[in-house]
């Protein structure tokens, strides 16, 4: 059976739970919890101690995971690393890093754990398959990238996020019902896209700074990450619209939602509908 669990991402979810990090301490099921009780004992770890210190968070741990790969139960490097620095990872502090991220994998033999749990992950990453990847039309992409480049993790433990790697490969992760594959795919074409508009329009700019609610979306704090969210979002719904959703309804999904509101969503669609025609007209 297909397992769409990966090790890379589970361990490092693993440092960065017991490292404090809210978005990775989840214990909303069986898994999470078994997780939680059974590496409690490691939270004085080095490792854990050097996480907390990295001011790391969100899509940047899954960023790191996407940039190693496990040869000979020793994870190194893949070859080109250019688009894992983002001023936040450098070169210095990924190589102490990763030398404490192999320690802590011996000292708490996961290779053990994640091999106990593959029935389980066979398990879920078939219902997840089932339920909404072979849902996903994957052809809708070959206008803005090559879909044989796709690649998604499904994770038990956390996380929505998306991340391309060295501007080929295309990673999503997805947590839950998994929703959001379509979404983080789309990240990586659209946010080119939003941060030439924040950069170059001063309306545009002036929308997503005002769409920033911190109380109600903390982790899109500024205007810029609001930009990239506007435009995948307008995405999100060309996509919807161009297989059979109705508009007013999937824009009243995003514009309207009180945990996450986009007031300008609309606006932003209309421009996002500019450039499709600039870009593909007949």
């Amino acid at each position: 059976m297909k397992n769409m669990v990966d090790e890379r991402f589970e361990f490092i979810s693993v440092i960065f739970r017991l490292a404090g990090n809210w978005e990775y301490s989840f214990t909303e099921n069986d898994y999470q919890k078994e997780v939680a009780e059974k590496f409690a004992k490691y939270e004085r770890h080095e490792v854990v101690e050097y996480a907390k210190n990295l001011g790391v968070g969100y899509n940047k741990v899954f960023r790191f995971s996407v940039h190693i790969e496990k040869k000979n139960d020793k994870f190194l490097f893949i070859e080109n690393l250019g688009s894992l620095y983002d001023g936040t990872w450098n070169e210095e502090n990924t190589k102490k890093f990763l030398k404490l991220f192999n320690k802590f994998y011996v000292d708490t033999n996961y290779a053990e754990f994640f091999n106990s749990k593959i029935a389980y992950f066979e398990e879920i990453t078939q219902n997840f398959i089932d339920e909404t990847y072979s849902k996903i039309d994957l052809e809708w992409f070959r206008k803005y990238l090559d879909p044989s480049n796709l690649r998604c993790i499904y994770s038990p433990s956390s996380g929505n996020y998306g991340q391309t790697v060295n501007d080929k490969i295309v990673y999503c992760l997805v947590y839950g019902h998994g929703g959001a594959v379509g979404h983080e795919y789309r990240h990586s074409f659209t946010n080119p896209i939003a941060d030439k508009w924040y950069k170059k329009n001063p309306k545009f700019k002036k929308w997503c700074d005002d769409s920033v609610n911190t109380e109600k979306m903390p982790y899109y704090n500024n205007g810029w990450i609001m930009a990239l969210e506007c435009v995948v979002r307008s995405y999100d719904i060309l996509y919807a619209v161009q297989h059979g959703k109705n508009f007013e309804e999937c824009l009243s999904w995003i514009r309207d939602d009180e945990r996450e509101p986009f007031p300008y969503i609309e606006e932003v669609y209309k421009m996002v509908l500019e450039l499709e025609n600039e870009n593909f007209a007949v």
